[in-house]
């Protein structure tokens, strides 16, 4: 891939201009220019911080190689955008870092500075070798990423995109009790008191909150083993024991967004949430319980009301309870957002991968086509292995007719 860091975007004669930066060592030429810009995106989640891209890099968690589509004007960076390149069949296909983890990826944008999304199009439509774009995460709230994927669309590149889940989230920015007042019923506040009460006449109960710096090893420690004794560990979703995942929720906390809510029932930790917080909104990230408290009492449910009482307390805006419309986060949520798939790509090669992607998202949406491949793969798996067992024979048979 060309090196094309020094190279300018079309609007240098505004005062605004577009680089590209590659590697590993653009994070240091970045650094605190990253941060300033995090600040002034007032919406921006954590996931476009520099702690949680810089992790996944530092760790090798990314297929390709980083780049970095920045935007400067008076030598302040304005726009940012993190993408790892990779090469699959001799095309290049650019992805947000962090890619392969729940969470919300895009731009990051100032919004004093509407044009620098203008200016980074130009960019990546002229200036540079980018011909593919792929976001996994794509949030309907985030405008600087949408506003990009239009500018490029306007620019001739082909665009596909497809609908992949729905995101609870609870409007808060009230006190507790307003929020209980207004999105549950009367029954459903004296089940929650109920269950709270319940919950206490069960065992000693005691909830600690841990705030980012106060957050150490050992924490992160404590909740890995709660997740691996869950019902995550059933689904192969028990991750955080990994040293990638207590590298990330540690840089995290370091950084000032990670907290967690641990709770223990007569002194055995008993559930956790790690939350990331930016710019007074909350996103829930990890939780789990231990599954020898599912049957008993209602130790999750409990443990959310006492996050959202203490996010009420501190003037959190909004939490975001993450991807995926289950039973348990709708009875919470008082609005949703939608995360997408969407591609955009210019020329030969560019315009393949889109058509790809969107074929790939189409199959992922159809069930009964997923189940017929999976069927499909089934019968060629064992009719490879009845194949390759019956050569297996006429071999065995062929060396021991020549011993003869």
């Amino acid at each position: 891939m060309r090196d094309i860091g020094n190279a300018k975007s079309s609007r240098q004669n505004e005062g605004i201009y577009a680089q590209l930066l590659q590697g590993p060592e653009a994070l240091s030429t970045l650094g605190k220019h990253w941060d300033d810009l995090f600040q002034r995106s007032v919406d921006a989640p954590p996931y476009l911080s520099r702690a949680w891209i810089s992790t996944f890099i530092n760790e090798g968690r990314l297929r390709g190689i980083p780049l970095f589509v920045v935007v400067w004007t008076s030598g302040k960076l304005v726009a940012l955008l993190a993408i790892a390149v990779r090469c699959f069949l001799g095309m290049k296909i650019a992805e947000p870092i962090g890619t392969g983890e729940p969470s919300y990826l895009g731009v990051l944008s100032d919004p004093d500075h509407p044009s620098a999304i203008q200016c980074m199009a130009d960019f990546i439509a002229r200036e540079s070798s980018i011909k593919a774009l792929c976001f996994r995460n794509l949030s309907s709230t985030d405008r600087a990423t949408n506003k990009l994927i239009d500018e490029l669309h306007q620019r001739r590149f082909l665009y596909r995109c497809a609908e992949r889940n729905l995101c609870p989230l609870i409007q808060l920015a009230c006190s507790y009790d307003e929020y209980l007042e207004t999105t549950k019923s009367s029954k459903q506040r004296k089940k929650l008191r109920k269950e709270e009460r319940k919950l206490t006449k069960y065992g000693k109960v005691k909830l600690f909150r841990y705030r980012a710096s106060e957050i150490s090893p050992k924490i992160l420690s404590r909740i890995a083993t709660i997740q691996e004794e869950s019902w995550m560990k059933r689904r192969g979703a028990a991750v955080l024991g990994q040293s990638f995942y207590q590298k990330l929720l540690f840089e995290m906390a370091k950084a000032g967004f990670g907290n967690v809510w641990l709770m223990t029932l007569d002194d055995e930790d008993a559930a956790f949430k790690y939350t990331l917080i930016a710019h007074r909104r909350l996103y829930l990230h990890w939780t789990a319980f231990k599954l020898k408290y599912a049957s008993s009492v209602s130790v999750g449910k409990v443990l959310t009301l006492m996050a959202i009482r203490d996010a009420c307390n501190d003037g959190i805006l909004s939490a975001d309870l993450g991807h995926g419309d289950v039973e348990h986060k709708r009875f919470w949520a008082t609005d949703f957002h939608e995360v997408s798939r969407a591609s955009v790509g210019c020329g030969f090669t560019g315009r393949l991968v889109v058509f790809g992607f969107a074929f790939i998202w189409w199959v992922a949406k159809h069930q009964w086509l997923r189940a017929r491949y999976r069927v499909l793969r089934r019968k060629l798996l064992i009719a490879g292995a009845r194949l390759s067992s019956k050569c297996r024979i006429a071999f065995d048979l062929g060396i021991g007719f020549r011993q003869r």
